[in-house]
C-alpha cells in the first residue's frame, strides 16, 4: 500500500475536517501546516502531530505528495498553481475559483505538471446523495428525467437598513468576514449551494440551458426579505430540473426530489433515509444509508486517480463545469436571458465574468 504525506495550507475551521478524515485512512498523514495566521497554523499541527512551516518550505519539502488547500476562495488559483509546480498532486475547497479563466489555468498547470487536481466537492459523498446516485446507476427509477434540488436555510429576521437594530457596522472584505462580500466569495450560489450543482450534474449530466431569478432583501413593514436564487436547468438528456436555495424564516423547506421514467427517490436529510417511490406500488420504500464518512471517500478517490492514472470524480473538468453553471445562473439573472451551453460551458460569458454583486 502506497503511503501519501499530505501538506495542509490552510487552518480554519474546514481544515478540522480535513484532519478528521486523513488521520482514518491508514495510508495517508499531514506532514506539515501552513497558514498566514502563525497562531492557528501552531494550533493545528498540534492537532495532527504536524509541522508547522512557511508555504515555500511546505511546497519544497519531499515528504508531501498532496495538498490539501483550505484557503479562502480568491487564493485558490495561485496555490494550486504553485502546489502543481512543485510537483505535488492538489485537492482543492470548493469552489474552485471565482471566474472561468481562473479555472482554466489551474487545470492546465496541474496537466503540465503531469498532477492529480480534485475539487473539494464533497456533498456527492455523503450518505443520502450517494446513496441516490448508486440507486439510479442501478436503473431503480429509470431514466432521471426531472427533479427539485432545494437548499434552504433558516435565516433571521434583519431589520431594513437605518431602522433600530440594523447592523450597518460591519467591515467587507477583510480576511476575517470574506463571506460577507460576493466580490471575493462568488455570492451564496457558487459558496455553498455549487455543492447541489455537482450532485444534480452527477445525476443529470452535461447542461443545456439555465434560466435563473434572483429575490429578497426587500424592505416588508421594516424587515428585509431573505436572499433567494431559483433556476430552471434543462439537460442535453431533456431532463428539467428546479434549483432553489436561499432562506427562509422560521420555515424548514429543505428537501430534494429526483423523478425517473419508473419511479422516484426523495429525502430531506443528508444522512438520510431515502424514501424510493415505484411506480408498482402504493407504499414508498425507506431506504437507509450508511455512516457519513464523505470527505474520507473523497480523499480515497484522489488516491485512486493517482494510483491507476485516471480522474478523480471531482477533476478540475468537473470543477469549472460546476462554477461555469453556477455563473451561468448569475449571468442569466443580470441579462434577464436564458443562457446556453456547450460542452459544459455557458455560452456568451466571458472567461473573466464573476459575480460581484449578489
Amino acid at each position: 500500500m502506497n503511503t501519501y504525506g499530505i501538506g495542509l495550507v490552510g487552518c480554519g475551521g474546514i481544515a478540522g475536517t480535513w484532519i478528521k478524515a486523513v488521520d482514518s485512512l491508514d495510508q495517508c498523514r499531514i506532514e506539515l501546516v501552513y497558514d498566514l495566521n502563525g497562531e492557528a497554523a501552531r494550533e493545528r499541527a498540534s492537532e495532527c502531530g504536524a509541522t508547522a512551516v512557511d508555504l515555500r518550505t511546505l511546497l519544497g519539502s519531499p515528504d508531501i505528495d498532496i495538498v490539501i488547500i483550505c484557503t479562502p476562495t480568491p487564493s485558490h488559483p495561485d496555490l494550486t498553481i504553485d502546489a502543481a509546480s512543485a510537483g505535488k498532486h492538489v485537492l482543492c475547497e470548493k469552489p474552485m475559483a471565482l471566474d472561468l479563466r481562473s479555472c482554466r489555468r489551474m487545470i492546465a498547470s496541474c496537466e503540465e505538471q503531469v498532477v492529480k487536481l480534485a475539487i473539494g466537492h464533497t456533498l456527492r459523498f455523503y450518505s443520502a446523495f450517494l446513496t441516490c446516485r448508486r440507486l439510479i446507476d442501478e436503473g431503480v427509477i429509470g431514466t432521471p428525467v426531472s427533479g427539485s434540488i432545494d437548499r434552504m436555510g433558516a435565516s433571521q429576521l434583519r431589520p431594513a437598513p437605518g431602522l433600530s437594530g440594523a447592523d450597518e457596522s460591519a467591515e467587507h472584505g477583510t480576511a476575517a468576514n470574506w463571506r460577507s462580500d460576493p466580490a471575493l466569495f462568488g455570492g451564496n450560489v457558487l459558496e455553498g449551494f455549487i455543492h447541489e450543482i455537482d450532485f444534480t450534474r452527477a445525476v443529470f449530466g452535461d447542461v443545456s440551458t439555465v434560466m435563473c431569478e434572483l429575490g429578497g432583501n426587500t424592505v416588508h413593514d421594516g424587515l428585509m426579505s431573505p436572499d433567494l436564487a431559483e433556476a430552471l436547468v434543462r439537460f442535453e438528456s431533456g431532463a428539467l430540473v428546479t434549483l432553489r436555495t436561499g432562506g427562509t424564516v422560521a420555515l424548514p423547506t429543505r428537501g430534494y426530489w429526483l423523478a425517473g421514467t419508473e419511479g422516484g427517490l426523495r429525502f430531506t436529510d443528508w444522512s438520510g433515509p431515502v424514501e424510493h417511490f415505484r411506480h408498482d406500488s402504493e407504499e414508498k420504500k425507506l431506504i437507509s444509508c450508511d455512516l457519513p464518512r464523505a470527505y474520507a471517500m473523497e480523499l480515497e478517490d484522489l488516491l485512486g486517480a493517482i494510483e491507476t492514472g485516471g480522474e478523480p470524480q471531482n477533476s478540475g473538468i468537473n470543477g469549472m463545469r460546476n462554477v461555469a453553471l453556477g455563473l451561468g445562473m448569475y449571468h442569466s439573472y443580470e441579462t434577464g436571458c436564458r443562457v446556453s451551453f456547450a460542452d459544459g460551458l455557458p455560452e456568451g460569458v466571458s472567461d473573466d465574468y464573476r459575480n460581484t454583486k449578489w
